[in-house]
């Protein structure tokens, strides 16, 4: 396997056809089709299938791509740090973070960062794991502030833990099940989701784990905060929301906490890495910008982040 044949199948996996692929890699389709060619003889098997609509990947093909995709773009980060540390370029770094990490904290830390490396270019996702660990596995992501699970507790990802939160649940102030004061009398609610509840820290032993078993409610399932934070403030859906971000939008969206008894779930925030890719000097800074923000804001008088680290467990 050769660096530009594993170029070129990322490449087709981006755009969807041998021609955009030439046209995004600056090379003709001939080139293209001929590094596919040459690496499915090398490795005798077939990566892609040629459609009246474009290129499909083959599962072998979609099995490869995600070494590709980690070889290629850990080539390309040792690059980018070879020519920041020539005055070449500015370089880039991409960070996710949970949504109420991105309303509370992450500017200051953005601010502090930009103090020291203003040149370095921040590509921003949502902290969500569906969105987070493939991009940490493929090597596009740096940095992941998200929620502990499984997956992350593993030999492949560094995790340093920051906050532990419990969740609330969250419905218009409309609502009809507003003022129930137990899960069991939301046994005919419908919820939204910003993750799969059966495989992420509300898969632990707790209340709601419970209600999901006994009553099988219908839960729908968002991969946007935004989506799902529009939907529970103009339909009758209900969702789970950490107290952080139930601080901070509840009063804004026309949205009620349920006052339950019930002690519904926590959930674990952490800093999350690859264990095997190391750090970029951008990204050990930010990490440290990041610390430092936390650990002045803990002891800030502001009543802001007064409000913000009474509805969190710091533990750092």
């Amino acid at each position: 396997m050769k660096l530009h044949q594993l170029r070129a199948l990322v490449a087709i996996a981006d755009t969807g056809s041998i021609r955009n692929a030439a046209r995004a890699t600056d090379l003709s389709p001939a080139a293209i089709t001929k590094a596919i060619r040459e690496l499915e003889e090398d490795l005798n098997v077939t990566l892609i299938v040629r459609e009246a609509t474009g290129v499909t990947l083959t599962e072998a093909g979609q099995t490869l791509l995600g070494h590709a995709r980690l070889t290629v773009g850990q080539l390309a980060r040792a690059r980018q740090e070879m020519e920041r540390l020539s005055g070449k370029r500015d370089g880039t770094l991409s960070i996710a973070a949970v949504s109420w990490v991105g309303l509370t904290l992450l500017g200051e830390v953005v601010s502090l960062f930009q103090t020291r490396m203003p040149e370095v270019k921040i590509e921003f996702f949502e902290g969500l794991a569906t969105v987070s660990i493939p991009r940490l596995r493929d090597g596009t992501l740096d940095i992941s502030i998200g929620r502990t699970s499984s997956v992350t507790q593993t030999e492949e990802f560094t995790h340093v833990p920051l906050f532990r939160t419990g969740y609330a649940v969250v419905g218009r102030t409309e609502h009809r099940l507003a003022g129930c004061r137990s899960l069991h009398e939301l046994k005919d609610a419908e919820w939204i989701l910003n993750r799969d509840s059966s495989v992420d820290e509300l898969a632990a032993a707790n209340a709601f784990t419970e209600y999901c078993r006994v009553y099988e409610p219908r839960i729908h399932i968002s991969h946007s905060s935004a989506i799902a934070l529009g939907l529970v403030a103009s339909t009758d859906m209900l969702t789970l929301m950490p107290w952080p971000l139930a601080e901070l939008l509840v009063s804004k969206e026309r949205l009620t906490v349920l006052p339950l008894v019930d002690s519904i779930a926590e959930a674990e925030i952490s800093l999350i890495y690859r264990r095997a890719a190391p750090l970029s000097n951008a990204a050990k800074y930010f990490v440290e910008c990041l610390t430092s923000v936390i650990r002045t804001s803990m002891a800030s008088e502001d009543p802001f982040k007064r409000r913000l680290f009474h509805s969190v467990e710091c533990l750092l």
